[in-house]
């Protein structure tokens, strides 16, 4: 067992060795800066959290520590199975935290879950990007998680899920208007344009552009309803130029969408 701390947070975790380093080295340091200092800024003992695409827990167990209670998603059978045995080692938190072993998109039932390089390394996606190996998943809409699980009063939705945003963000459309529940959207573009080329080989290098940029803008329109959006506590971005920003960058980004200005005291 490891108990590792992040600015005024501290929790157990194993000692698995395919985790280690991140625990050990990258945890501790400047790993994304602006998703705890959200975290901070939103959670309160009020208010629920909602974490898609929890991997083994370092964002879930942290955001236990604030928030009233912590639901996290997460289909990666390897990714989730220490997830698990991480929330048992913080008996304090257990009855705070719900897992939920299943994958959120655009529709119910089964889909396919890719590796990129193997399961439980973070990087697992609905979209299929480098490898041709999957696991056969449980997925669900989020109207449905949110009914199954009575899922109410959301201080914050995080999401990273490696490509599979741009399928689930639209189907969200109407439950983010109705609540309009402060949105941490990891966005990974790169994922979605590998996987476009593996999947339309045919395609010219015109029309997979243009197809990217249906997708892009399709997520974008989709979350009309807020009306800031921050890529850093101090760099806000209008609306109007989302969109040439995201298609200059093909790097992972995140951005805070809120219906509120991120008024943080650095």
């Amino acid at each position: 067992m490891k108990h590792v701390i992040k600015n005024d947070v501290s929790f157990n975790v194993t000692d698995d060795k395919q985790f280690a380093y991140f625990w050990n080295t990258v945890f501790p340091n400047h790993w994304e800066d602006f998703t705890f200092q959200v975290l901070d800024h939103y959670l309160h003992p009020d208010g629920n959290y909602l974490d898609i695409g929890s991997w083994v827990g370092p964002t879930l167990l942290y955001a236990a520590n604030k928030a009233k209670h912590s639901f996290g998603v997460e289909p990666d059978s390897v990714a989730y199975e220490a997830l698990k045995k991480n929330i048992k080692l913080n008996s304090e938190l257990e009855e705070k935290i719900t897992i939920i072993n299943k994958a959120l998109s655009y529709k119910s039932g089964t889909m396919n879950l890719y590796k990129r390089t193997q399961f439980g390394d973070s990087s697992s996606s609905l979209v299929q990007s480098l490898s041709d190996e999957f696991q056969t998943i449980a997925v669900s809409t989020l109207k449905e998680l949110v009914r199954e699980y009575k899922i109410t009063d959301l201080s914050l939705i995080k999401m990273d899920i490696e490509g599979g945003e741009y399928l689930l963000i639209p189907s969200m459309q109407k439950y983010l208007k109705r609540y309009k529940p402060p949105l941490y959207l990891s966005l990974h573009p790169e994922f979605l344009k590998s996987s476009m080329i593996k999947r339309c080989p045919d395609y010219s290098a015109r029309k997979l552009r243009k197809s990217y940029i249906k997708k892009v803008k399709k997520l974008i329109n989709s979350l009309d309803m807020y009306d800031y959006i921050y890529f850093s506590p101090l760099k806000r971005i209008e609306k109007s130029k989302l969109l040439q920003a995201l298609l200059k960058n093909d790097a992972p980004i995140e951005l805070l969408f809120t219906t509120t200005p991120f008024n943080l005291k650095l």
